[in-house]
């Protein structure tokens, strides 16, 4: 069923931690709602799902499988994060329409549920509750990545 979509049992589920985790507390009507607005994705193990520097507005849930995220820079390729089931990548362009910043890649078999921007709009005129929630998790994430990112300098 819909509610059983991310693990969240499983302290593994989420590489980055559980506060990764999005829309843990929908209903099943709630669930099949939001999936009837997404689609699904799948990739193979070291499939590059997103460009650096490509425009897209999709927001990324991983149903199943890791992910990393990493940039090119003088010093060659580096790892900003691994993301797992549960969580969400994407996010940055989701809100601000730039363009990626990151690659990301698949570390595993990764399916992946896709939200673009004019669905999300969809999503809130019809099921505003479930879209607050989104925004508001994806707030969490945001912010709790930020902070990681300021512990590290």
């Amino acid at each position: 069923m819909a509610l059983n979509l991310f693990n969240y049992e499983d302290p593994q589920a989420d590489v980055v931690g559980a506060e990764g985790r999005i829309l843990g507390d929908l209903t099943d009507s709630e669930w099949t709602s939001f999936l009837g607005l997404m689609e699904r994705r799948s990739f193979h193990k070291g499939a590059q799902i997103l460009t650096a520097g490509e425009r897209d507005r999709t927001l990324y849930l991983i149903a199943s499988g890791d992910v990393e995220v990493v940039v090119d820079g003088p010093g060659g390729r580096r790892r900003l994060a691994a993301i797992g089931e549960g969580s969400v990548f994407g996010e940055m362009s989701f809100f601000d329409g730039a363009p990626r910043s990151a690659h990301v890649i698949a570390e595993s078999a990764v399916e992946v549920l896709a939200l673009h921007q004019d669905r999300f709009e969809q999503l809130a005129a019809w099921h505003p509750r479930i879209a607050h929630k989104l925004l508001m998790d994806l707030g969490r994430v945001l912010s709790q990545r930020i902070r990681r990112l300021n512990l590290s300098v």
